[in-house]
C-alpha cells in the first residue's frame, strides 16, 4: 500500500470557519455537500479551542489540515494553529477516503475518536489521543486500510478485517484485533502493548513498558510472524517467535528522549538513538520503531505538500520599494 492524494481532475475546496478568513466553506457539512467524490478539502487551523465538531463523512474525500506538535518543532507553518475534529465516522460509501494532518480531540471518553465502516482508506500523519480503548476502530468486514505515522491511543480491528497495514505510528497503548482478522504490524512505537493478535506479520516495533503481546502471541494466539521487535520486557521462553526479538531491554539505551523528553518535541522524544539497540536493528538492516522503514514518521504530521513557514510582512511600505513580503517556503514529503 502506498500513500495517495487525490485525482488531478479533482477539484480543491478550502474549509475554514472563521468567518473573518475568505474560504470556500465554514462547515464540513457544507463542504462535503458540495464536494464531488474525489474532490480535495483543506482544512484549516483556528487555534486550540476552535473545532469543526462532530462528523460523518459519507463520500470519497481527502482531507488535508496542518498537523500538530505546530509550536514544537522547527519549519512547520507560520499560523502554528492546528485543525480540530471531536470525532470523524467514514461511512462504507466513502470508501477511498484518505485523511492527513488532522488533530482529533474530544473529552467524552465514550466517543470513538475514529471509525472506518468503510474499504480502501488511508489514515495518515494524524493526531487522535486520548485516554480509552477505543481511539481508532476499524469495524467488520472492512479491507485494505493504511494506517500509518500517526500519533494515537489505540488501535481495535473488529471481525473479518483484512490486509490492514499500521505501520510507523505513535501508539500509546495497545493494538488489539479479533481472531479472524489480520494485518502487518510494522515500525511501531507503543506505549503498552500489542494483544490479542492474530494472522499477522509483527516486526521492526518498540514496546516501552509492557509487552504482554508476546507474552498472548507465545501462548493464546496463532498464525502470527514475530521477529526484529525490541520490548522493554522478558519474552517468554518457548514462544513461537522468528529472529532478531529483544526483550528486557533499557529504553533509555534506545530512544533519545526517555523516560524524560528533555529538550525533545513530544514527538521527537521517540527518535532512537545512534548506535543504540535499535539502531539497523530491524529486518534487512532498517532501524526499529516509528521513524525506521521505507515511511518513517514524519514529525508533527505534516502533510506532503507545500507549506509556508515564515512570513515577514512589514506594516508599512512607500512608493519607492513597494510592500516587502519575505516568505520561506518548504516543501514536505
Amino acid at each position: 500500500m502506498s500513500l495517495s492524494f487525490a485525482s488531478v481532475n479533482a477539484t480543491i475546496w478550502r474549509l475554514n470557519n472563521n468567518p473573518a478568513v475568505d474560504a470556500d466553506f465554514r462547515t464540513f457539512t457544507e463542504a462535503q455537500d458540495s464536494a464531488s467524490a474525489g474532490d480535495t478539502i483543506y482544512v484549516e487551523g483556528n487555534g486550540n479551542e476552535a473545532h469543526y465538531g462532530n462528523i460523518s463523512i459519507t463520500k470519497q474525500l481527502v482531507l488535508i489540515g496542518p498537523g500538530y506538535f505546530l509550536n514544537e518543532n522547527d519549519s512547520t507553518y507560520a499560523n502554528p494553529n492546528f485543525a480540530r475534529f471531536l470525532s470523524i465516522y467514514i461511512q462504507a460509501s466513502a470508501a477511498g477516503t484518505e485523511i492527513y494532518g488532522l488533530y482529533i480531540f474530544t473529552t467524552d471518553g465514550n466517543t470513538n475518536k475514529l471509525r472506518i465502516y468503510a474499504s480502501d482508506v488511508i489514515i495518515s500523519r494524524n493526531y487522535f489521543y486520548q485516554n480509552n480503548y477505543n481511539n481508532l476502530t476499524i469495524n467488520a468486514n472492512v479491507q485494505d486500510v493504511t494506517i500509518t505515522q500517526n500519533y494515537l491511543y489505540s488501535v481495535e480491528l473488529g471481525a473479518t478485517v483484512s490486509n490492514i497495514m499500521i505501520s510507523n505510528n505513535f501508539i500509546g497503548y495497545r493494538i488489539y484485533m479479533n481472531n479472524s482478522s489480520s494485518g502487518i504490524i510494522t515500525n511501531n512505537t507503543l506505549g503498552q502493548s500489542i494483544e490479542n493478535v492474530y494472522n499477522s506479520q509483527i516486526k521492526n516495533n518498540l514496546t516501552l513498558q509492557d509487552l504482554g503481546a508476546f507474552d498472548a502471541l507465545s501462548v493464546n494466539n496463532s498464525g502470527n510472524y514475530v521477529a526484529y521487535n525490541i520490548s522493554a520486557t522478558s519474552l517468554l521462553s518457548g514462544g513461537s517467535y522468528g529472529p532478531g526479538n529483544l526483550g528486557g531491554v533499557d529504553m533509555s539505551t534506545v530512544l533519545a528522549g526517555y523516560p524524560t523528553k528533555g529538550l525533545y518535541s513530544t514527538d521527537g522524544r521517540w527518535q532512537i538513538k545512534a548506535g543504540g539497540p535499535a539502531d539497523g536493528a530491524g529486518e534487512g538492516g532498517i532501524d526499529c520503531g516509528m521513524f525506521g522503514g521505507s515511511m518513517p514518521y514524519v514529525l508533527s504530521g505534516l502533510p506532503a505538500i507545500p507549506r509556508i513557514y515564515e512570513a515577514i510582512v512589514p506594516t508599512a511600505g512607500s512608493t519607492v520599494s513597494g510592500l516587502p513580503v519575505i516568505i520561506k517556503a518548504k516543501s514536505q514529503n
